[in-house]
C-alpha cells in the first residue's frame, strides 16, 4: 500500500459497500488519483485513475487476523496508458 500512496499522493478512497457476517467484513472500495511516483518500475505519467476493489477482513477478538484484497489493476493501467487490451479484430 506504501507504493500506491507514493504513487498517487492524492489517493482518495471511497467506501462503497460494507458487510459483515459472522466472523467476516467484506469492503468494496473505489480509488482515485494521479500518478506522480512511480508504481511498479512505471514511471509517472500525470494521469488520472479511478479503479475499484473488494476486500474481506476475518475478524478474531476484535482484530483482523486474516485480509484477501483485489484491486482492478489492470483497469488502472488501462487508464494510465501502460497496457491496452488486445483487439478483438479479426476474431
Amino acid at each position: 500500500m506504501r507504493q500506491v500512496h507514493e504513487a498517487f499522493p492524492d489517493l482518495h478512497y471511497v467506501l462503497e459497500d460494507q458487510i459483515a457476517e459472522a466472523d467476516k467484513v467484506m469492503t468494496r472500495n473505489v480509488a482515485t488519483g494521479t500518478h506522480k511516483g512511480p508504481l511498479m518500475g512505471i514511471k509517472p505519467t500525470n494521469k488520472r485513475a479511478q479503479w475499484a476493489g473488494i476486500s474481506i477482513d476475518r475478524i478474531e477478538h476484535g482484530k483482523i487476523v486474516e485480509n484477501w484484497v483485489s484491486w482492478d489493476m489492470m483497469g488502472m493501467l488501462q487508464q494510465l496508458g501502460v497496457v491496452s487490451l488486445p483487439s478483438r479484430e479479426g476474431r
